[in-house]
């Protein structure tokens, strides 16, 4: 099973928000993140790149955040 990791960038910073993503869905009010077993977050942010290979994907922070 391929899972991926999502790391928020805010400015030159990084973090990372969540581990074991299986899901992402993109909404009005940013990214939704969803794990396999259930687990969700959402994020005010939206996707700037995402690295398959590697099982990253990249948020960049809404001004807001």
């Amino acid at each position: 099973m391929c899972l991926a990791t999502a790391m928020l960038e805010k400015g030159d910073q990084s973090e990372e928000v969540m581990r074991d993503v299986a899901w992402i869905e993109a909404t009005n009010q940013g990214i939704r993140l969803m794990t396999f077993m259930g687990d969700e977050r959402h994020v005010q942010a939206s996707i700037k790149h995402v690295d398959l290979v590697k099982g990253i994907v990249v948020l960049q922070a809404n001004s807001s955040e």
